[in-house]
């Protein structure tokens, strides 16, 4: 079979590389599709290593720093664990503060992801009409004017806004600076609540009625796009069909109300009362979580740490030689399942197959109509992922005012009292279980006379982008790819976009050579016989993942050689 790559893979965080082998189908004329696929994650970062023997207050600020795309649920999952380990439970109006940072920070990662990471290949599938506002504004002012680009920009600037409130709730973005054991050390005023509350109108605004109105045309968009593979393969293909993971969903649950913070969210095998429910999802159903069946693997990672061990007893040493093994992710697993973890996790286990969340303006009292979805592939899919994370962008949207109200009710009440201060202990364990925008993120720490004697974390990129397990079992990712779906073309991406809408690809390959004569070939790969295919499919189903693997470029060799490399995908926000 015929094997192509992808290295590096742009529009995502961290170094991510795709290796396929393909194989024609006769029965869908004969077209290539992905066979086998593996996920190498490319880089070491050490984290757990050097946190130890640190002051474990420490690690809130240290740990935000594995990512600068998500270290604000990095900082939260970390001072949680750090709750947990100094027997410090927030007051409520540090719950309400951890909970608004929350809500806008999540809005900000969800909007970008979709118009700056994953908007450039939907734009191409959905057409002049629904896909120019998604385009980046290639083609400046003049594009602008035709409508090119018009969301995206306007989705930079809120996205601006939606920081801004996270700045304001945690001294600045990103890392943030005021979380601490037992609460945070920013003081409730109705002047920042004030200022959020005018901030997230225009967030909610362009959440409820722009962004939700562009998911709706990916939805209807998707018809057209299974008429032309309906004509190409013969089968009807859309992207309900590509993507497709074991039908297992993990979530940790998020955003506790502070009336239930102890009867509730700190006991995990509940978290039922959180606005985002905890649980594993699978046989079509929600299940209480269990955190004690949490293990990982290693069979193919590069460790020499046994398999089976969960994060409690998790090791971290590295071993860059071990035969057999292909990457840097350890291989996750919840009772033995292999589990997706992320947005579409989180909505299943919220609300089920069937969504109904409403827009209701937060001044106005303006109803516009509920957005309601069902989900399209029990076992999960490109398009249910992407609808999820602008169903948890809506969601958020609407709940931080209710947070914000509650927080001016305790203020006003001379109720805020924003931490509940605990001394180091000598000896000590915690976890913190926390739903990063990616998903399922947990940390682990074990204090011994007074510093970090261990610290284990367990990311959704290792969950979703896991190796094969001791049983070789593909991780979510993998088998997303190699799902049996995912169709790689011979068309480049300027010829498949006409495919779809006469005249749409010219308009493309004219913005695309504008900015990079090379970007002409864009996605096409050579496989090893010689042959150019386009990667589009793998690549937009990496991306409706939304991989997050690591925070930085660390490349360090014996002889201190600088390395340049290029990238033939690009970094910028179209390539």
């Amino acid at each position: 079979m015929p094997k192509f790559r992808v290295d590096p893979i742009s529009r995502i965080e961290g170094h991510l590389k795709i290796e396929c082998r393909i194989e024609r189908k006769p029965e869908l004329n004969n077209e290539y599709f992905v066979a086998e696929c593996k996920a190498p994650v490319t880089m070491f970062r050490g984290f757990e290593i050097f946190l130890r023997g640190r002051d474990p207050r420490d690690a809130v600020l240290i740990n935000q720093r594995i990512c600068g795309v998500c270290p604000h649920p990095h900082a939260l999952a970390t001072v949680q664990a750090l709750d947990d380990a100094f027997d410090a439970v927030p007051p409520p109006a540090a719950v309400l503060i951890r909970n608004i940072a929350s809500c806008a920070y999540y809005i900000y990662d969800h909007l970008i992801h979709f118009y700056l990471l994953i908007g450039p290949e939907l734009a191409v599938l959905m057409g002049p009409e629904y896909g120019a506002p998604i385009l980046p504004p290639v083609l400046g002012k003049e594009g602008l004017a035709k409508g090119i680009g018009t969301h995206y920009a306007k989705c930079v600037e809120i996205q601006r806004r939606a920081n801004q409130v996270v700045a304001l709730w945690t001294g600045k973005f990103p890392h943030a600076a005021n979380y601490y054991p037992g609460g945070v050390l920013v003081e409730p005023t109705l002047d920042r609540i004030a200022k959020s509350v005018a901030a997230m109108v225009d967030v909610w605004e362009f959440v409820a009625l722009t962004h939700i109105q562009d998911i709706m045309n990916l939805i209807e968009a998707n018809e057209r796009l299974k008429e032309v593979t309906g004509e190409v393969l013969g089968a009807n293909v859309g992207l309900e069909d590509i993507g497709v993971t074991t039908g297992n969903f993990l979530s940790y649950g998020m955003l506790p109300w502070p009336e239930d913070y102890e009867s509730d969210w700190l006991n995990t095998s509940k978290r039922e009362k959180s606005v985002i429910k905890a649980g594993c999802w699978y046989d079509g159903s929600r299940h209480p979580l269990d955190e004690n069946k949490i293990t990982e693997d290693a069979k193919y990672s590069w460790y020499d740490v046994p398999d089976g061990l969960h994060p409690w007893e998790g090791q971290t040493v590295p071993n860059r030689n071990k035969p057999g093994a292909y990457t840097w992710t350890k291989a996750p697993r919840y009772d033995d399942r292999v589990c997706e973890v992320g947005p579409l996790a989180r909505m299943l286990n919220t609300m089920g197959t069937e969504w109904r969340i409403p827009r209701i303006h937060p001044i106005t009292g303006e109803n516009y109509g509920d957005f309601v979805y069902k989900v399209r592939n029990p076992k999960g899919s490109v398009l249910d992922r992407v609808v999820a994370r602008a169903a948890c962008a809506l969601i958020c949207a609407n709940v931080v005012f209710d947070f914000l109200k509650g927080l001016a009710t305790l203020v006003k009440a001379g109720m805020t009292k924003n931490l509940n201060y605990k001394p180091v202990p000598k000896e000590a364990k915690g976890r913190g279980l926390w739903e990063a925008p990616r998903g399922a993120l947990g940390h682990w720490v074990k204090i011994k006379d007074y510093k970090i004697d261990n610290w284990q974390a367990v990311v959704p990129g290792t969950w979703n982008w896991s190796p094969r397990d001791s049983k070789d079992r593909p991780g979510a990712g993998e088998h997303a790819i190699q799902c049996g779906t995912t169709w790689i073309p011979t068309l480049t991406v300027p010829e498949l976009a006409n495919a779809l809408y006469p005249g749409w690809g010219d308009t493309i390959a004219t913005a695309l050579t504008r900015l990079n004569p090379k970007l002409a070939d864009l996605n096409m790969e050579p496989t090893d016989t010689g042959e150019k295919v386009n990667a589009t499919l793998p690549l937009i189903i990496v991306r409706s993942f939304d991989p997050c693997l690591a925070c930085g470029v660390h490349i360090i060799t014996p002889s201190k050689r600088t390395y340049v490399f290029e990238l033939k995908h690009g970094l910028c926000s179209l390539c």
